[in-house]
């Protein structure tokens, strides 16, 4: 059975990865072995830096509580097969949920964080807090039915992942990009009213880039950006290893960054923030008034089904050669490779990793990023950098909500 839900206790916040060894040996194994089983004993104790008698009691002791399960044999190297040992994936079910402007996505996992049962449910801002509460709501419902009817797994985690600023410390939604109604959410203590399980709060970002951390392609690098290109723009900054969390987790906000002293205003109430030029509502917006003032496009030819004018639209029809298309794109590209050849001289990172629903349509704005990168960033320094597309394409986002979810239990652990 999962662990009893207390209102009254919850583990601290905890920066970074990896929990040292000397605060709670259990939750540490528990830790490794979420992100890297299964493995042996030996191997766990090699990495752990503890000796094989005292893994092999910790190991003992959580395999009894049902948190551990041995999991099949090493290769043999020709002496005898080491068992392997792995997190015990049935010890709970967790419903993961993103909140964006493009909807509600939830799915669920076990307690090893392999998904299931993605879904997505639209949703307008303009039906309101309420309304948008009660929509995440239903989808956790209806992934807790998922996980009991057929998986056999009772809910023990709820993750949530959502635009825009967050309190994790308080487990609170400051604010939602565009969504007036939308502030000072405590999304935490709501779900928990209803659920009664723990549940688990972080910006978009945050969750994408410690998904990226634990399950992704990038998980060995110890220092990297990621950054989502969408709606909103967004960094997660990797430095050792560590998922760099600001205070009070509220990191993140690339499309802040001023670019343009006598730009347009953005909802933030400064002017010419980069997601004023540079994100998908923007490039919606530049190609829109274009079309206003006359201009020749083939734009129109790539309408959605509701007639509306959608990124993709601008990214098929440069594909085409449309010279309005191709503008609006490459202006995009050289304000986020200026913006972005800073975080190089800064951090000297080993890779950027783009995510977002623009960086897996927008080849061209991928080139046209890395082409005033290289302009503008020191050669040393941007020559290794190696640039890439997340792991999870429209999935980061609520993989990112487990990660946060099972991240939390593990570096949380406690024994019975």
């Amino acid at each position: 059975m999962p662990r009893q839900h207390s209102k009254t206790k919850r583990a601290p916040v905890i920066h970074g990865l990896m929990r040292r060894v000397t605060e709670s040996r259990p939750a540490a194994i528990l830790y490794e072995l979420w992100k890297e089983g299964p493995i042996s004993r030996g191997v766990l104790a090699e990495r752990m830096g503890l000796n094989l008698p005292t893994v092999s009691a910790v190991v003992q002791d959580l395999i009894k509580a049902g948190d551990l399960v041995e999991e099949g044999f090493a290769t043999s190297t020709g002496g005898r097969k080491a068992q392997l040992l792995d997190v015990n994936p049935r010890r709970g079910g967790v419903a993961a949920v993103e909140f964006s402007s493009h909807g509600i996505l939830s799915a669920s996992s076990d307690m090893k964080g392999r998904l299931h049962n993605h879904v997505i449910r639209p949703f307008s801002l303009s039906s309101g807090r309420d309304a948008a509460i009660e929509a995440m709501v239903e989808a956790i419902e209806d992934q807790k039915l998922f996980l009991k009817e057929d998986e056999g797994l009772d809910l023990a985690r709820i993750g949530v992942v959502v635009s825009g600023l967050v309190d994790e410390s308080r487990g609170m939604s400051l604010r939602f990009p565009r969504f007036e109604d939308w502030q000072d959410v405590p999304i935490v203590e709501i779900l928990e009213e209803r659920f009664s399980v723990p549940v688990h709060l972080s910006s978009h970002v945050i969750g994408t880039t410690l998904a990226e951390c634990t399950f992704g392609r990038f998980k060995e690098l110890k220092n990297y950006v990621y950054v989502h290109l969408g709606p909103g723009l967004a960094a997660g900054i990797v430095i050792d290893g560590y998922v760099y969390r600001g205070n009070k987790s509220t990191v993140g906000e690339f499309g802040h960054l001023t670019v343009d002293d006598n730009g347009p205003v953005c909802y933030c109430g400064n002017y010419g923030c980069l997601e004023t030029v540079a994100s998908d509502w923007a490039l919606i917006a530049q190609a829109e008034q274009a079309l206003r003032d006359g201009v020749q496009s083939h734009i129109p030819e790539h309408l959605d089904d509701t007639g509306q004018i959608t990124p993709l639209a601008i990214f098929q029809a440069a594909e085409m050669g449309d010279r309005l298309a191709g503008n609006i794109i490459d202006r995009a590209g050289h304000y986020l490779g200026t913006a972005l050849a800073g975080f190089v001289n800064l951090f000297a990172p080993e890779a950027i990793v783009f995510g977002g629903s623009m960086a897996e349509e927008g080849e061209r704005l991928i080139k046209a990023i890395r082409h005033t990168m290289k302009r503008r960033a020191l050669e040393p320094l941007e020559h290794d950098v190696q640039v890439d597309l997340c792991s999870f394409g429209p999935q980061a986002g609520v993989v990112g909500a487990v990660a946060i979810a099972l991240h939390t239990h593990y570096m949380g652990f406690e024994e019975s």
